[in-house]
């Protein structure tokens, strides 16, 4: 541990020793719940940064994987070409 001094505006300052009151029953602790809520508010941002990152790889495999099927036809098209091909297959098999 290191100590330090830091100048907290005296609204944040209060409110800081209400809740160490309120946690562990009086201001002794507050260096303890200053140094809890850094370590939350720094996994908070290493969460953030995990999945930013995990959003660009996803990203960079959607636009890489981008047009390697090509629509070379409409969906009207493609409809009709099939059910044609319904037809002459039931005509094959007699039905």
């Amino acid at each position: 541990m290191v100590k330090t001094t830091v100048n907290i505006r005296d609204d944040i300052y209060k409110k800081l020793v209400r809740e160490a009151v309120e946690k562990y029953g009086n201001t002794k602790n507050l260096s303890r719940l200053i140094n809890e809520k850094l370590e939350k508010a720094e996994g908070e941002i290493r969460a953030s940064k995990v999945d930013s990152d995990e959003v660009r790889k996803r990203l960079k495999i959607v636009q890489e994987s981008a047009g390697s099927w090509k629509i070379r036809k409409s969906g009207k098209q493609y409809v009709k070409e099939i059910r044609a091909g319904w037809k002459g297959r039931l005509k094959k098999m007699s039905l």
